[in-house]
């Protein structure tokens, strides 16, 4: 119903991922295969090469429409039955000589397959374009100073640009895995009823049958596998993981967006055009970064989908539970991971970044947070670490009572001061000098990127 929806319809999806798994496309790619079926049964003597021609010439929606395959599955019940006698009616006596020897699932499989490639190939580019906007966002603040937070609590001082290019390493770890999936999932299934092939080899002989498969392959450009796929979901599981990996890592940053962007932080928001956009249906003043949010929720759907594709149990040599699950989670998947990754490029090219309220929350606890090097620094001259510990612990949680600044808690400190000058002081309180490699990983980062992108 969301596909149909207008006002709906893009916060799960997309105008091509629409496009693409609209049942005239399946209905294109099953068409496709069949096709590339006949040609090469026509080429090793089967069927008729005017058989092959004319079935070719037939395969396009402007011939064959679902609502014409829908006739026949009014009675037959079955999708690919439907298929069959409604080509066969509409191609005339060449059609006796279509969908020899191919079973249901070969077709249902292999289209499918034909529209993820597709899918894909849509979503992939996104992924690459997404990292250029943030790898540019982190090198443009590798030095802008924010308070880490563990906990929901100031920690440490890093850098923003650091927060960004650990965002992009992920995202680059998400890129491989879709790489790395291509040859386990970009596969043709070919087998027949029971995956023996058993009417290829009865017709054709061994020999050629394996010709006919591989030539088929080639014609589609995909792999060709070494043994059946009827129960091997697992490549569609991959798929729909892989998927939930990358909507859940844009659901967890869109959170972070929402955190950042409180009102008691203010350090970054998302793009606002205040003369047209609203966040309240009762208060004006509100601009609610609810694009981040959404993005969680879709992170949820399509971890549920992965999950139910990685439920699926198949008896014997196949069975029909695939089915309901494939040709819903998959879509959906794509649908959610195209909708998040067009929301993240449209807040991220223009996300605004309040580098002046990062500095004020820096010293928001009057330094606290500087208390671990302060520790460090005694341990130096001392050479006792726990002690050190205990000591700047209870001078950290005198300051945060008397809310009083670390530094003058330090110079207060009788202990303290036997072993730490003023400018000592004064250089291990200073939260700005304090961050340590983040810069520096800020580059490696993009060196990372740089040298896995030669196999994009």
């Amino acid at each position: 119903m969301r596909n149909e929806s207008v006002l709906l319809q893009n916060a799960y999806g997309s105008a091509d991922m629409r496009r693409i798994f609209h049942e005239r496309n399946m209905v294109q790619k099953w068409m496709d295969f069949e096709s590339a079926i006949s040609q090469v049964q026509a080429e090793l003597g089967l069927i008729p090469k005017k058989a092959a021609d004319e079935i070719t010439r037939k395969s396009t929606l402007e011939h064959l429409t679902p609502e014409m395959i829908n006739e026949f599955k009014v009675d037959a019940g079955h999708l690919i039955v439907s298929l069959i006698k409604a080509f066969a009616k509409m191609c005339g006596p060449e059609g006796e000589h279509y969908h020899v020897g191919p079973t249901t699932q070969d077709i249902l499989d292999t289209g499918l397959t034909l529209l993820i490639r597709e899918a894909y190939n849509v979503i992939f580019p996104k992924m690459i374009k997404l990292e250029d906007i943030w790898l540019g966002l982190a090198e443009q603040h590798k030095h802008s100073v924010m308070m880490g937070r563990t906990h929901g609590q100031h920690a440490v001082p890093i850098t923003f640009g650091f927060k960004v290019a650990c965002w992009a390493y992920e995202l680059r770890d998400c890129i491989e895995r879709f790489k790395e999936m291509r040859k386990r999932l970009f596969v043709m299934k070919l087998s027949a009823a029971c995956g023996a092939r058993n009417t290829f080899v009865y017709l054709l002989g061994k020999e050629k049958t394996w010709e006919m498969v591989k030539r088929v392959a080639e014609r589609l450009d995909l792999g060709n596998p070494p043994a059946d796929l009827a129960l091997r979901t697992d490549r569609f599981a991959e798929c729909t993981n892989n998927l939930a990996l990358l909507v859940s890592l844009l659901g967890k940053i869109g959170l972070e967006i929402r955190d950042l962007q409180r009102t008691e932080f203010g350090e970054v928001e998302e793009p606002w055009d205040s003369a047209k956009q609203y966040s309240s249906s009762t208060m004006p003043n509100k601009r609610n970064p609810e694009p981040s949010e959404w993005q969680h929720g879709l992170a949820k759907l399509a971890r549920a989908n992965a999950l139910v594709m990685m439920d699926i149990q198949m008896a014997g040599e196949r069975d029909a539970t695939r089915m309901g699950p494939e040709m819903a989670c998959i879509p959906d998947s794509f649908g959610y991971a195209d909708a998040a990754l067009n929301q993240a490029i449209r807040i991220f090219s223009k996300l605004v970044v309040h580098t002046d309220r990062m500095k004020e929350n820096l010293y928001m606890q009057k330094g606290i947070a500087m208390s671990e090097v302060v520790m460090l620094k005694l341990w130096q001259k001392t050479g006792k670490k726990v002690t050190a510990h205990a000591l700047v612990h209870d001078v950290s949680m005198k300051a945060f009572d008397e809310k009083k600044s670390l530094k003058q808690a330090i110079m207060d400190n009788a202990e303290a001061r036997k072993h730490l000058t003023d400018a000592e002081i004064d250089e291990i309180t200073n939260p700005e000098i304090y961050y340590g490699d983040a810069a520096e990983q800020v580059d490696f980062v993009k060196a990372y990127a740089t040298e896995r992108r030669k196999t994009d």
